[in-house]
């Protein structure tokens, strides 16, 4: 979430330095959290870990990092961080190479710890991951073909299967969801999580923009 903001804050004060440690700083997260399966472990810390590969985490700093590779390639700094930008395009292919080899849940959908079957699959990670895929296809199509479009394009349609279509006061709710307060909640979440629902949102506009092209 902080190097979205670097990259921001550097692009509105042309500051290139700044700007290159927007970038930098993934690679820090990058080079503590990542696994052979190539997604991210969640939480290392003094006082809260997690050494599990949780699909919504590896979603947020998925989706992170293309947000930052689209500052910099949109920035009028973009030819003086080629290298920055050519990290992160990495980076985000290892997450989203790990996350589809470990797509095996029968319900379509990515689980809550990617590579734990005794969890079920749910609809924030799979929606956030599927939307930064659509994402950098739009920015970076030479890298991210058919393979993560195809991909992505499937996931939306599991997720608009959950789509609540009833008259009730339920409709347009997306389930199940991860409790967005406990990610270690097996339970459920039916009443609709604000992070999932956004996350269908942001994947609908990615697919949306991928499809402009």
């Amino acid at each position: 979430m902080v190097p979205p903001f670097l990259a921001y804050y550097a692009v509105a004060t042309s500051d290139l330095d700044l700007l290159k440690e927007s970038a930098l700083q993934c690679q820090y997260y990058h080079d503590v959290l990542i696994q052979p399966s190539s997604t991210w472990m969640h939480i290392i810390g003094p006082e809260v870990q997690d050494y599990a590969l949780w699909s919504t985490g590896n979603g947020w700093a998925a989706a992170g990092m293309s947000r930052v590779l689209a500052t910099l390639k949109k920035s009028p700094l973009a030819s003086k961080t080629k290298k920055e930008q050519s990290s992160l395009v990495s980076m985000i292919q290892q997450i989203l190479d790990g996350t589809i080899a470990l797509d095996t849940d029968n319900s379509g959908l990515l689980r809550n710890y990617l590579n734990d079957t005794t969890w079920w699959g749910e609809i924030s990670g799979t929606s956030i991951l599927a939307a930064t895929a659509l994402r950098a296809a739009k920015l970076e199509p030479k890298v991210f073909g058919k393979k993560y479009t195809n991909w992505a394009v499937e996931k939306m349609h599991q997720v608009d299967k959950r789509i609540d279509a009833s008259e009730g006061e339920n409709k347009g709710i997306v389930s199940p969801a991860i409790n967005p307060l406990n990610w270690h909640d097996k339970t459920p979440y039916t009443s609709g999580s604000p992070e999932g629902q956004s996350f269908v949102v942001l994947l609908h506009a990615a697919y949306r923009d991928w499809k402009g092209k």
